[in-house]
């Protein structure tokens, strides 16, 4: 499978699809989170947790992240007041020009730096704490939103929200389907109130019912992302789902 990674890469048999996120009344789409999916003429379309791990153990990820953002950068640019969001690897982030990368890509693009949101997860903080807080201050001083994605799944998420300088938490669909159960739910609005207390946006992943976005809402989550709003889809699909939403009042 490698060998057709690579050639995959090289020659655009990936695409993007796009996952709506939305404010938590779900009347209005904010933002679209990039995700990549491989295809392939034997395998039919691959899903990213098939290659993207693969990628990662044999040095393809900084091509493969590379490609996701040119062409998330790119595709947004033609976009109405809709942030994209693109989650980076850990092994990207750590790349020295990291930073010129993307400003050079966002700008080759055409695309304001506002409506770029980097999602990062904690792991991209540990080998050189002090490097990764000045990347992510370069990033957020052009413009650019961080996010730190998959809240509450590693081990020093609340030391994260302190010191790193974030826009955002992604709260983790484990958590959210657990918001049905009391200790469940409590997690979740502590987190909440804990992020808001610090200034931070909420993002909840892996909203599926109306009775999750009603909690998430009462809670002060401010965006929602999941099946409930939309499946991941084609960049000229968001418009659609934008109009929809508004209808469905």
């Amino acid at each position: 499978m490698l060998p057709d990674l690579a050639a995959a890469i090289r020659n655009n048999d990936l695409f993007l699809l796009y996952q709506p996120q939305v404010t938590a009344d779900g009347r209005n789409l904010v933002a679209a989170e990039a995700l990549v999916r491989w295809r392939d003429p034997e395998r039919g379309i691959v899903p990213p947790d098939q290659f993207v791990q693969l990628a990662e153990r044999n040095g393809l990820i900084d091509q493969l992240g590379s490609w996701v953002l040119e062409h998330a950068c790119r595709e947004a640019a033609s976009w109405t007041g809709v942030t994209v969001a693109v989650n980076v690897s850990p092994l990207q982030f750590r790349r020295p020009d990291f930073v010129a990368f993307v400003t050079h890509t966002v700008r080759e693009a055409g695309l304001d730096f506002r409506r770029l949101e980097i999602e990062i997860t904690e792991s991209a903080y540990f080998d050189d704490p002090d490097r990764a807080e000045e990347a992510l201050r370069e990033l957020r001083a052009l413009g650019i939103r961080i996010a730190l994605d998959d809240f509450g799944t590693g081990y020093s998420s609340l030391s994260y929200m302190r010191r790193l300088p974030l826009d955002k938490i992604k709260i983790d669909k484990s958590f959210i389907t657990e918001i049905g159960h009391v200790d469940g739910a409590a997690i979740v609005q502590a987190v909440v109130a804990l992020a808001r207390a610090l200034g931070l946006k909420v993002t909840a992943e892996g909203v599926e019912t109306v009775e999750q976005q009603r909690f998430l809402r009462a809670c002060g989550c401010h965006f929602l992302q999941g099946y409930l709003f939309s499946k991941p889809v084609p960049a000229i699909d968001l418009v659609n789902i934008a109009e929809d939403l508004k209808k469905a009042l």
